[in-house]
């Protein structure tokens, strides 16, 4: 009987042991990896099961202080959801994946392609990241199966290309659009391409061939649909052969990632893109008569692509084994066709530097330089238009300043207050917006936050 007892009496003191030690886990507000914790343990039941729910908030509010269209200041926000299902531990069969997600997007006025946009007069280098057009929205729904040891993985279904493709570390940190799906991508692709805020139906295979070294590659439907309307709530599905396919390719090579690497990591992409539809020309006629102009049909163009380079590399670090320190992040896009595009040269490049303040050791800070050229084609039809303006004509564009570049230059801190919830102020200052002197340039102040539910 005693014997019984004692067991009962160590079997109360190890319960109670897991439910104390489980109670401060949920009640250490501001070591837990989300908000709302480990839901009493379900969470993690769930997770060991197959399913794995998140959910993620960023709001930003952001004034254009001086310059640009006009002066104003707005709040906008972004709620994603998803889940994801690890098929072999729901008991199917090995290397099998699905994600589905969902994006709400709001604002204090209602946004049509980014309000931020239209009050500082940007053409190419939008100030955030997550401005879109106010909607709940069905973003990525897809399956991916895993094969030789996850060396190789194939995804089909409704896919972000900007989850994966021309990703950075370090740019990851800046509000600016183009730190994200970049430039010389939104602004070629037709209705933007698949990346925020909206996804394209397509496959992606990734091949690993060892630690260093990867390969990915997409094919996706040409054009993923306007998002203001045909493609508004994410559901359209498009695959129309009369608008062509889209292919983005990216090889990238991982230095000193390996568990004991000793020396400074870096990931250095090379990547291309190609479009298979037919693009008008932003020049000329079929007559070869310039549009300023002309009131016929625009010359067309099968086909549209360039090269890209993408580099992340840490130049200096506080002590081995740690992350603190300074990185460098540069991207280029030397080569885009100026009949086809209105930009044909981007450059893009920054320093960021992790735990740059004493015992902020997961603070971020960081300078981002953007640099986008208007093609000469388009500084042609500027030209063409004051001329004709200037002999007495009427030109199909108003006369005005030759366009020549828009830049961004971005200051940014991320402040980490605990490890679900982060608060960041950012300046920025944009060069020539709208690409020419029309307009003053633009100066944008904005503080963001993000928090992980």
């Amino acid at each position: 009987m005693r014997t019984t007892l004692n067991f009962m009496q160590h079997a109360r003191c190890l319960c109670l042991a897991v439910y104390t030690a489980v109670a401060a886990e949920e009640t250490n507000l501001w070591q837990r990896e989300t908000l709302t914790g480990d839901w009493g343990g379900t969470r993690g039941r769930w997770s060991e099961k197959g399913f794995d729910v998140g959910m993620g908030y960023t709001g930003e509010f952001l004034a254009n202080v001086s310059g640009g269209v006009r002066r104003g200041a707005l709040y906008q926000g972004l709620l994603k959801t998803l889940l994801d299902l690890d098929v072999e531990k729901m008991g199917g069969w090995k290397g099998g994946s699905v994600r589905a997600s969902g994006l709400w997007i709001h604002g204090t006025e209602p946004n049509n392609r980014a309000d931020i946009a239209g009050m500082t007069g940007t053409a190419y280098l939008e100030v955030s990241g997550i401005s879109a057009f106010d909607t709940h929205r069905l973003y990525e729904l897809w399956f991916e199966q895993k094969l030789l040891d996850d060396k190789l993985s194939v995804r089909v279904g409704q896919l972000a290309l900007d989850e994966e493709f021309v990703a950075s570390d370090y740019a990851s940190l800046f509000l600016n659009a183009a730190s994200g799906w970049p430039l010389f991508l939104s602004a070629t692709v037709p209705s933007g391409g698949p990346g925020y805020p909206v996804t394209g139906t397509g496959a992606r295979v990734r091949v690993e061939p060892g630690e260093r070294l990867s390969f990915m590659t997409t094919l996706m439907e040409g054009d993923v649909g306007d998002q203001t309307s045909a493609n508004r709530t994410g559901t359209q599905f498009r695959l129309h052969e009369n608008e062509g396919v889209f292919a983005l390719f990216e090889i990238a090579y991982r230095l000193n990632q390996e568990k004991n690497a000793k020396s400074l990591p870096g990931t250095y992409k090379l990547g291309g893109w190609y479009h298979s539809g037919r693009f008008d020309d932003l020049g000329f006629d079929t007559q070869g008569v310039s549009l300023a102009d002309s009131n016929g049909i625009p010359l067309t163009h099968t086909g549209n692509g360039g090269i890209h380079l993408d580099i992340d590399q840490m130049i200096f670090r506080e002590k081995a084994d740690a992350g603190e320190g300074l990185g460098v992040h540069c991207r280029v896009a030397p080569w885009l066709a100026g009949h086809r595009n209105p930009v044909d040269l981007y450059v893009a490049g920054g320093l960021v530097y992790k735990g740059l303040i004493t015992d902020r050791d997961d603070d971020l800070f960081g300078v981002e330089v953007h640099f986008a050229r208007v093609s000469n084609v388009v500084r042609d039809l500027q030209r063409t238009a004051n001329a004709v303006a200037a002999a007495g004509g009427t030109p199909n564009l108003d006369p005005g300043p030759i366009p020549d570049h828009e830049m961004a230059v971005e200051v940014a801190y991320r402040i980490v207050l605990a490890p679900w919830w982060s608060v960041q102020p950012d300046f920025q200052y944009i060069f020539h917006p709208g690409g020419s002197k029309a307009l003053r340039d633009a100066i944008v102040v904005g503080l963001r936050t993000q928090v992980a539910f």
